[in-house]
């Protein structure tokens, strides 16, 4: 069915200015054509139905690009450390991330980049979210965490140590359907021995990640704040730097001479659902990040580095991003799209989702207030669309509230 979307305003995330009056068509859940009124022909012409959303802004939907879907840092269920939620068996995780993927849906989230889980919950989800078995925004699985003995996310459910178990782990993962690999460099604030500048992995542990997930054209993630772990990662060609605060500025020229992405995650460390139950020791890691979080990304806005951003346990928080992206130096319109086009970028998702334009999967969503005005408004969110199918709608969730 051929379907007419009109809008008060259309931000298709392109790189142009908001459409007065934009519209758009779609079918089959993918988009056709898109335009102004009257151009090329006029809204309604050879429509089988009518979309009206011209009392709202409308744009792409948000890309979360760091997600730990079994967990979150304020358990809503069973108040505990991060770390304990890890060790936690995968029927109630599976519970919880029900009602995290929920909690992205009603933020104006339509597609989430699964950062390491365990018990490949993160693989399940987005198989059970693809059959329609469980609403939520589309899922990009890395599978199990790899991470060192002594690393970061290390709860003793999978380890890898040495050349040969990260070669495992990373066909283990690829094999049950993983769409990236994701390996742990460096120590971090809530788990892992030696703190942010540790590096726990060797080059050569490293390097097999990138090449096992380049023989089946995936990429390599890897969780790394500073430190030697950082160049390792950067040298190896891991394409995707998680966090990546402590980075020097030797280290971000040289991010930049690689065109890596990285993706920033304020929300731990800054949002009032930020991390919790932290020991006097990792209370300490939290305030080194936050003194340097920010002086980090406003060097690589300035830059103009390839940027992401996700919430990392702070489910629906995608907003927050964005507002502390702009007070690094971005302007509303770019934080907005790395959001979204860029986002879709970092995922290698580009041909398919992040801009509103013919060929890409109808994601999107209808806001009451303009975003470009405050960044604030994108939590204003009406309603929501994956494939062209409503997911969520706000006058029908009146108890659920996104953070």
């Amino acid at each position: 069915m051929k379907t007419l979307v009109k809008t008060k305003y259309l931000l298709d995330c392109t790189g142009g200015d908001p459409i007065p009056g934009g519209w758009f068509f779609f079918e089959d859940g993918v988009i056709l054509t898109a335009g102004r009124p009257g151009e090329p022909a006029p809204p309604a012409a050879g429509a089988d139905a009518v979309l009206d959303l011209s009392d709202s802004f409308v744009m792409p939907g948000l890309i979360d690009t760091h997600v730990h879907m079994g967990l979150s840092h304020i358990d809503m269920i069973e108040p505990m450390p991060v770390n304990e939620q890890m060790a936690q068996p995968p029927q109630i995780k599976i519970c919880k991330a029900a009602m995290y993927l929920r909690q992205h849906l009603q933020a104006g989230v339509t597609t989430v980049r699964g950062m390491g889980e365990e018990h490949f919950i993160d693989v399940y989800l987005a198989r059970a979210v693809a059959e329609g078995y469980i609403e939520g925004p589309r899922l990009i699985p890395a599978g199990n965490v790899i991470t060192a003995t002594h690393g970061q996310g290390q709860v003793g459910l999978s380890v890898a140590d040495g050349v040969e178990g990260v070669r495992r782990a990373c066909r283990e993962n690829l094999a049950r359907g993983a769409d990236l690999l994701k390996i742990f460099v460096s120590g971090g604030v809530v788990s892992g021995k030696g703190g942010l500048y540790a590096a726990t992995y060797t080059p050569a542990e490293i390097r097999v990640a990138v090449e096992e997930a380049a023989a089946l054209d995936k990429y390599a993630a890897a969780h790394v704040h500073g430190g030697p772990g950082l160049d390792m990662c950067i040298d190896a060609g891991v394409r995707s730097l998680e966090h990546a605060s402590m980075a020097t500025d030797a280290q971000i020229e040289k991010i930049l001479r690689a065109g890596c992405w990285v993706t920033g995650t304020f929300s731990p460390a800054f949002h009032p659902s930020g991390v919790h139950f932290l020991s006097p020791e990792k209370a300490e890691r939290l305030a080194a990040v936050k003194d340097k979080f920010m002086e980090t990304f406003s060097k690589l806005v300035a830059l103009g580095a390839n940027l992401s951003f996700g919430t990392d346990g702070v489910h629906g928080a995608l907003a927050f991003e964005a507002e502390t992206i702009a007070s690094c130096g971005a302007d509303n319109m770019q934080a907005i799209l790395y959001l979204t086009r860029d986002a879709a970028k970092a995922c290698r998702r580009e041909d398919e989702i992040g801009v509103i334009s013919p060929g890409k999967y109808a994601d999107f969503i209808a806001l009451a207030e303009n975003p470009l005005e405050k960044l604030a408004n994108l939590t204003a969110v009406r309603s929501v669309y994956i494939g062209g199918a409503v997911k969520f709608r706000a006058e029908q969730n009146e108890g659920c509230k996104s953070v």
